[in-house]
């Protein structure tokens, strides 16, 4: 079944050069810049993280690392506890994801570069590539939030359809019911196909730079951390560990699958929800709104008052703090929401908010349904 759908993930975008106005909406992100460089100033805090990232950035290291030691070690051998082990560890990889290689290849996490590479970097410990999650995220997804054609995070194959300027298929009628078994293969895929065939898409669209020979370099690189990253999940486990070999195949792709949904639903209500706005650029490849107001109307936040939830998923609840200021960390969003909105209001502009998080799936339900019946919204 995966080796079947792997094939609907496959496309090839190309990207053509969008640009968004700069007139009557830069007095927004004026003020608001103003406001947020006043609370840091007042406050006499750093835009980067602290002590309550390095507690959390332990919790979740250790939240892989030793499920993964208990079952390398070959002392558990209750299928039952071996199984939570791998199930513990799907959790911790997509909190690694939100919490801690997010910020980092952000630059946000920390002042020190040196420590931003380092943790920006154990994306590939989670089978990714940080390469490719910079392109991808930082430069596509955040420049071109919703934009198709440009926003990867909405451009899952003709097995989904995000927008409503992609075109409508008969099984897409039932992808509100499916597209959460989708969403649960998202890091498989990835931990296989996706990274080599996005990297060579990269270098066709020109987004590798110049430099002879970066495309080489990369590739090797690419094929190195597949290498690492398999030997110690899959071979390690397989040679070490007291389940039999077609149990901890089982396990392993169990853990993508509760990784895969997690991170899809979470940045999924992000963006794809009733309240988004799906631009589209004129033949010029002009946007007629300015990017931070573009922000604005495709971008939700859900969930605020959830402590617990925003420490797991790094504060991506706030959303459109994220995409405003993604050079803060996210240990930062709750406070700066008040201003966020505030500001909106006072400029006429939307500021969308879900509630909790059930309430966020069940209305990205509705909009997924509404994308697979109707030719536009």
């Amino acid at each position: 079944m995966i080796a079947l759908l792997v094939p609907l993930f496959l496309t090839n975008m190309i990207y053509q050069p969008v640009k968004f106005t700069s007139q009557r909406t830069d007095e927004f992100l004026r003020n608001l810049r103003q406001r947020v460089n006043e609370y840091f100033d007042e406050h006499q805090i750093s835009t980067y993280g602290n002590h309550e990232m390095v507690l959390k950035t332990i919790a979740m290291l250790a939240m892989l690392f030793i499920p993964y030691g208990l079952i390398v070690s070959g002392l558990l051998s209750n299928g039952w506890l071996l199984l939570l082990c791998w199930l513990v560890m799907g959790i911790a990889n997509a909190g690694i994801g939100m919490s801690v290689t997010h910020d980092a290849n952000h630059g946000s996490y920390s002042k020190n570069q040196a420590v931003n590479r380092a943790l920006g970097h154990m994306i590939n410990f989670l089978g990714g590539f940080t390469a490719n999650w910079k392109i991808q995220h930082n430069r596509l997804h955040h420049s071109f939030t919703n934009i198709d054609g440009h926003d990867e995070d909405i451009a899952p194959g003709p097995v989904l359809r995000l927008h409503p300027e992609q075109p409508l298929l008969k099984h897409h009628r039932a992808q509100h019911i499916y597209a959460w078994f989708v969403y649960s293969l998202m890091t498989i895929f990835w931990v296989t196909g996706k990274d080599f065939k996005q990297l060579n898409r990269y270098k066709n669209n020109g987004l590798l730079g110049k430099r002879p020979g970066k495309y080489q370099d990369l590739l090797t690189k690419l094929i190195g951390t597949k290498v690492m990253y398999f030997g110690y999940i899959m071979v390690i486990p397989l040679l070490f560990s007291a389940a039999p070999w077609y149990m901890t195949v089982g396990f392993f792709l169990l853990m993508h699958l509760v990784t895969g949904f997690i991170l899809a639903a979470v940045f999924q209500l992000a963006h794809v929800m009733p309240s988004s706005e799906f631009p589209v650029a004129n033949p010029e490849g002009e946007m007629d709104t300015h990017w931070a107001v573009h922000q604005l109307e495709t971008t939700t936040n859900f969930s605020q008052k959830s402590k617990i939830f925003s420490w797991y998923v790094g504060g991506l609840n706030f959303q459109i703090e994220h995409h405003l200021f993604p050079n803060i960390c996210h240990i930062h969003y709750k406070k700066l929401s008040k201003i966020v909105a505030e500001t909106a209001k006072e400029h006429g502009l939307p500021y969308n908010v879900q509630g909790n998080f059930i309430d966020a799936l069940r209305k990205h339900g509705q909009i997924l349904k509404s994308l697979g019946r109707q030719a536009a919204l």
